[in-house]
């Protein structure tokens, strides 16, 4: 895959970001470059703490969000997230307001993003 986000507009993020599996999945598909051994997998966000650090990388390197789109392109469990994805960045809001810039652990408050977000996994995977 050509890169869609040069590797180094990922540099700080990677450096200083808060990082997962799911957030490195977005960077590596985008850039073109494996950042860890998970980079083979699809990797996608499976709660709120997950879907926080990804939307802090896209809060982190404005353009990687250009490029959303070509992240759902990854699976459709992807495809079906980056379709909802600011009903669940506003899910997460409403739900614990702050918690996408706060620490990991609030987002444990965030229930009625975790079950939207249960809800389009388990929708993704029985349409495939």
């Amino acid at each position: 895959m050509n890169a869609l986000v040069p590797i180094e507009h990922f540099t700080m993020w990677l450096a200083t970001g808060e990082r997962g599996i799911s957030s490195e999945k977005i960077a590596s598909h985008l850039s073109g470059v494996p950042i860890t051994k998970w980079s083979q997998f699809d990797s996608h966000p499976h709660d709120p703490s997950d879907f926080r650090r990804c939307e802090r990388l896209f809060r982190a390197v404005p353009l990687a969000r250009l490029h959303m789109s070509a992240v759902g392109d990854i699976s459709p469990v992807w495809r079906n997230l980056v379709d909802h994805w600011d009903e669940i960045v506003a899910l997460c809001e409403q739900d614990w307001p702050g918690c996408i810039d706060n620490s990991p652990s609030r987002t444990a408050g965030a229930p009625n993003a975790y079950r939207r977000m249960k809800e389009l996994i388990e929708e993704a995977r029985a349409a495939a």
